[in-house]
């Protein structure tokens, strides 16, 4: 399942990179996409754990960038 995410609070091209690659690694992400232009997130996530896997995207995202607010598109 494809999701796209805002991701207002998103300081820098290099801050976006590190959250990229910090979600990336959680077991359920097929692929993860970050523009700091656009300050948009595309992830392809497995449907098989849907929920328990968006859940791990937060709290990566909140430790990785704490301030960082995350809006569905």
């Amino acid at each position: 399942m494809k999701l796209n995410y805002k991701l207002n609070g998103l300081d820098c091209a290099n801050c976006g990179a590190k959250l990229e690659r910090a979600i990336k690694k959680i077991e359920g992400v097929e692929s993860v996409s970050i523009s700091f232009m656009t300050l948009n997130m595309v992830i392809e996530i497995n449907e098989s754990n849907l929920d328990e896997t968006i859940l791990q995207v937060f709290k990566v995202a909140r430790k990785v960038m704490p301030k960082l607010d995350i809006k569905r598109r």
